[in-house]
């Protein structure tokens, strides 16, 4: 998949080149946008995060929408790498609701600010990678969770951009280590991926952020 994947971006990134050069009539000068270097999501993000994820939910190209956006996504179960009787069940919705914003988009670049109902403080993460084209996008990062145990995740996350909010959200994350000494014996294992959707195919847009919920000092860069 990794390879299709590769292949797949690559071809979109030359049609746009391609798409963007400038011959001026009756000048030699060639006009070319020279695209926004960040790292491929196949070599970004964890290879079986994607598989899991689906090739059909990333959303490949180098202008993706301006998201300037807060929403919340509340999530059911689609799919991840545990067994029973450790796995959540799938279609089963998830107790824990999430908060988005991105912001300060460049191109293809922006910042994220995100929390979850089991922490007390939100994060932030710059810079955040994009793709897509039209209103699809799909998002990717790392990130630090203030949960028990301190957990650090690579995310992926896709839909499609509307005025209501994101439309066919999709969230996946893996964990990739505990920053804490002592992780909950309770936790899910290191390595643990989880596929989810919002349960009702639209993240709606959510004014949740205010400047006593931001801690400076909690931010991460990839």
């Amino acid at each position: 998949m990794k390879r299709k994947l590769l292949k797949r971006l690559l071809l979109t990134m030359a049609v746009a080149l391609s798409m963007s050069s400038c011959l001026k009539e009756g000048d030699t000068t060639v006009l070319v946008n020279d695209p926004q270097e960040i790292p491929l999501i196949t070599d970004y993000i964890p290879d079986d995060l994607l598989q899991l994820f689906g090739e059909e939910n990333v959303h490949f190209g180098d202008q993706p929408p301006v998201i300037d956006m807060e929403f919340k996504s509340q999530h059911k179960y689609v799919a991840t790498n545990l067994q029973p009787p450790y796995a959540p069940q799938e279609g089963g919705l998830s107790p824990i609701s999430y908060y988005h914003k991105l912001r300060r988009q460049y191109l293809q670049t922006a910042d994220y600010i995100g929390m979850n109902t089991e922490e007390s403080r939100c994060k932030l993460i710059s810079p955040v990678y994009l793709t897509g084209r039209g209103n699809d996008f799909t998002a990717y990062f790392y990130e630090s969770s203030y949960t028990e145990g301190s957990p650090e995740h690579a995310v992926v996350m896709s839909g499609t951009l509307t005025h209501g909010g994101i439309k066919d959200f999709i969230y996946g994350y893996k964990i990739l280590r505990y920053n804490d000494s002592v992780v909950p014996p309770v936790a899910y294992p290191v390595n643990s991926i989880f596929i989810l959707k919002d349960w009702d195919g639209m993240a709606e847009t959510c004014m949740w952020f205010n400047d006593t919920l931001f801690h400076p000092q909690k931010s991460m860069k990839p």
